[in-house]
C-alpha cells in the first residue's frame, strides 16, 4: 500500500477517489451595476494612487473596519468595502492627504 492509497486517493484508473464535493459557490447578490473589485458594492471608498502615506487615520476613524494596512507597500487599502456605511465619510474628511473619495456614491 502506497502513500496515495493510505490517503484514500489511489491512482487514476485504479478506483481512485475524487476530491470531496465542494458546496457550490454562493450565488452573487451583486447587481449588474456593482463593481466586482469592491465586493459587489456599486460605490465604495477609493484611496487615490500615491496619496496614502500609511498614517493609519482611516483605520482609526472607520467605525466598521473597512480599511487594512497593506503588507507590501505599508499603505492603507480597502479590505471590506461591503461594510462601508452609505452615510459615513469620516475616513475621507479626516484623511490628512485628502486621498479618499467615493466614486459612484449618490448624494
Amino acid at each position: 500500500m502506497g502513500l496515495w492509497d493510505s490517503l484514500g486517493i489511489g491512482r487514476k484508473g485504479e478506483g481512485s477517489v475524487d476530491a470531496p464535493d465542494r458546496p457550490p459557490s454562493a450565488p452573487s447578490s451583486a447587481s449588474p451595476t456593482s463593481h466586482p473589485a469592491h465586493g459587489g458594492v456599486s460605490w465604495a471608498p477609493n484611496i487615490e494612487a500615491g496619496a496614502c502615506r500609511g498614517c493609519g487615520t482611516c483605520l482609526d476613524e472607520c467605525p466598521t473596519g473597512v480599511f487594512a494596512m497593506g503588507r507590501h507597500d505599508k499603505g492603507a487599502r480597502v479590505a471590506r468595502p461591503q461594510d462601508c456605511r452609505a452615510t459615513c465619510d469620516r475616513c475621507a474628511t479626516r484623511c490628512p492627504e485628502e486621498g479618499i473619495n467615493f466614486p459612484g456614491r449618490q448624494g
